[in-house]
């Protein structure tokens, strides 16, 4: 939504997608402001099946990358935003997780929950579920590493992790993190810890109630707000009679977009993150613009928005420690915070927009097309 927000105004843009697109939903989402004219918008065939969220993602990707290969002579410019895609011709691949390489994504991803999981745990099964994948989605053949697309690293860990796999340098554009966040001082605040995010196994959302549960149990009254959708896999069953068992301390506050969510990061003073090996990590980048002080991994994208030793931790142990020294220490506190205000100024829309409108620019004029096109 944001690279349409950025290019509209100077190229002639096109959402292919699958599925129906409520525009005024996904504006609410992000914080974006596309009209029904800003955009062209194409649906792809998709076996309807496949088209809900729960839907195996690597067969729906086979399918939507098929059908790419048939329209994407149809356009000038090719961008993915979520992966490198197989079009069969040139493009800008923005790189947003490691979903799309079996291999990183089993150094830093845990298997899903449910049915799912038997798909990666056996791995005869795997490789021959991923090999029909493969067949379906009809490969080109091309590499983007080696041939002529533009390769974009939401994160330096990301593109560090792509030199080491592919042996290739390439640019670095962090996200942008949209919405209206209230400033709220830090006196008036509670000691209240959020995080937010998925439900799901890859957000190690036990090891941060585990977290403040320790520090709670060296004389901490904090507690601790879960901002996302608890549907009902087994891993958000899981996680909701943890939450019914600390019910003073632990609220599931469910999905919330917009005005709700800005409120509740309004009312806590403090953030955590447990995902290791996270590509970037939006929700660390809202909790920071928010005026959270936040904890996170010192492994993965999140270390480079917080990037303050004070506030990464390597495991659970180290994290309560440098957790309750945050909470005594009122000038480590004020410290902390001055230096994440000034972090937080690094991941605005308009820094990210301006970076992409560069890129399509000079990507466009290594094409030699002009714009408007």
């Amino acid at each position: 939504m944001w690279t349409a927000q950025a290019l509209k105004d100077e190229y002639a843009v096109s959402l292919v997608t699958e599925g129906d697109v409520d525009l005024d939903a996904l504006n609410l989402f992000y914080s974006t402001n596309i009209g029904s004219n800003d955009v062209r918008i194409r649906n792809l065939p998709t076996p309807s099946p496949l088209t809900c969220r729960r839907a195996p993602s690597a067969l729906r990707g086979a399918f939507q990358s098929r059908v790419l290969k048939y329209v994407a002579s149809d356009y000038d410019i090719l961008i993915s935003t979520y992966n490198c895609c197989d079009f069969g011709l040139p493009a800008i691949q923005c790189i947003a997780d490691f979903s799309w390489d079996e291999g990183l994504r089993r150094q830093y991803d845990p298997p899903p929950d449910g049915f799912h999981s038997v798909f990666h745990r056996l791995q005869g099964l795997r490789h021959c579920y991923l090999k029909l994948c493969r067949k379906i989605s009809k490969p080109s053949g091309r590499d983007p590493f080696l041939d002529r697309d533009l390769i974009i690293a939401n994160s330096a860990w990301t593109a560090l992790k792509l030199s080491e796999r592919y042996g290739r340098i390439v640019p670095v554009l962090y996200p942008p993190v949209g919405g209206v966040f209230i400033n709220i001082p830090h006196e008036f605040r509670r000691d209240d810890f959020v995080c937010i995010g998925r439900i799901s196994p890859e957000k190690r959302i036990e090891r941060m109630i585990e977290i403040i549960r320790v520090v709670r149990n060296l004389g901490h009254d904090i507690r601790i707000r879960i901002v996302g959708e608890c549907d009902a896999s087994p891993y958000a069953k899981t996680i909701a009679a943890l939450a019914a068992q600390y019910s003073e301390w632990v609220f599931l506050e469910g999905r919330k977009v917009g005005a709700e969510k800005s409120r509740i990061l309004a009312e806590c003073r403090y953030g955590i993150h447990g995902r290791e090996g996270e590509a970037f990590g939006i929700s660390v980048a809202e909790m920071v613009k928010a005026g959270c002080i936040t904890f996170a991994p010192s492994e993965g994208g999140p270390a480079e928005i917080l990037a303050h030793e004070a506030l990464l931790y390597r495991n659970e142990d180290d994290a309560v420690k440098k957790i309750i020294a945050v909470l005594e220490y009122e000038a480590l506190r004020k410290q902390v915070a001055v230096h994440l205000r000034d972090q937080a100024a690094k991941f605005s829309p308009e820094l990210f927009m301006a970076g992409m409108r560069e890129a399509v620019d000079s990507y466009a004029r290594q094409l030699g097309l002009s714009k408007k096109v």
